[in-house]
């Protein structure tokens, strides 16, 4: 297999967008991204970072779009060459996919969980109070799930794990962090909206306390209710504007699964860090080392190109966003008082 020295993903603390656009050249103009290109026949045009990740999104939705609009987890892995799936591999790793597994601080203000299927909502809220358990302290934990009804993969894995986890995400991803984290009682529920009949305006906020973290599961509505339901980037700005005020100088820990870090911290940080002027750091766990094997998954290297493609999208995402911000420098949103939910103040819920 290839050696090649690992490159570091975009690093923001919240002091400017000029570190960002370095960061981001780096990992576009790196040597396991051009060995890679190299494999499948291609090569940057190098006049410039804008340039090379057009080209970059443009070659890898030829190459390495495997999904064809399908969810990640109904795509079949790809017959490649023994020299491919090594290389291609060994690439992927390099350029941050297979995360870091150790927070870089010792505190953060915010812990938060991404959702998904019901086994990634397990093994990540696991993963998480780990993390606190060993010695990182926070004073939120959140895990963010939506709408998105149970399929029969959720039910499988919720019955091979025994966990009741009601009939949408984010009934999964409160379950889990019950679990994880041992919470008892009831939670203070705020919600909105009808997520059987209209997903996309509905919207749920479960807070619970674990000593002195506060820990919530959260569904956001969506910005396109009479389209969709809400996404990841829907649910990160609600939870971010509407339920902690999220605000300049707040550390945030993002925790995933390992061969999707690379994608979900630069959205992390093009949709919280710059807006809000926050750090971002962000984990993943390996589900090729669970402890459960049926939960265990060893990623494929089509896979891997595929998450190699959606991290080239977000990085030009986060270049564009960096460099705005760079030429019209605007000061990160200040905190907004009284906005964050309570049982007597809430969303307005018409929404």
């Amino acid at each position: 297999m290839p050696e090649f020295n690992p490159v570091r993903l975009p690093h923001y603390d919240g002091q400017g967008p000029h570190s960002l656009l370095a960061d981001v050249a780096a990992w576009t103009g790196s040597e396991p991204m051009h060995r890679l290109l190299a494999l499948f026949g291609g090569r940057l045009p190098g006049n410039g970072t804008a340039d090379d990740l057009a080209y970059l999104e443009a070659f890898s939705a030829d190459h390495w779009d495997f999904r064809a609009g399908r969810e990640r987890h109904e795509t079949s892995p790809q017959p490649l060459t023994a020299e491919h799936e090594h290389a291609a591999t060994a690439a992927a790793l390099a350029l941050g996919l297979g995360a870091a597994a150790k927070p870089r601080l010792a505190h953060y203000t915010h812990v938060l969980v991404l959702g998904g299927l019901v086994a990634s909502c397990v093994f990540r809220t696991r993963f998480a109070a780990e993390i606190l358990s060993d010695g990182v302290s926070a004073d939120h934990v959140t895990g963010v799930g939506g709408f998105r009804p149970l399929g029969g993969a959720d039910l499988e894995s919720a019955a091979l794990s025994g966990i009741d986890c009601g009939g949408f995400e984010v009934d999964a991803i409160e379950a889990s962090l019950k679990r994880a984290f041992d919470l008892a009682g009831n939670p203070r529920v705020d919600e909105g909206g009808d997520p059987l009949r209209d997903p996309g305006r509905a919207w749920k906020v479960a807070t619970y306390t674990a000593g002195r973290t506060t820990v919530r599961a959260v569904a956001a509505p969506s910005s396109q209710p009479g389209r969709r339901r809400a996404d990841t980037v829907d649910t990160c700005r609600f939870w971010a504007d509407r339920v902690v005020d999220l605000a300049p100088g707040d550390s945030v820990l993002v925790v995933t699964s390992a061969p999707y870090t690379a994608f979900q911290h630069c959205d992390a940080i093009t949709h919280m860090g710059l807006p809000y002027g926050c750090s971002v750091d962000t984990v993943g766990v390996d589900p090729a080392a669970l402890p459960e094997p049926h939960f265990r998954k060893r990623h494929t290297a089509s896979g891997y190109l595929q998450e190699v493609r959606s991290a080239i999208r977000s990085m030009r995402r986060l270049y564009h966003a960096a460099y705005a911000a760079a030429q019209t420098p605007v000061r990160p949103v200040e905190s907004a008082a009284g906005r964050r939910l309570t049982p007597d103040r809430s969303i307005d819920r018409r929404r």
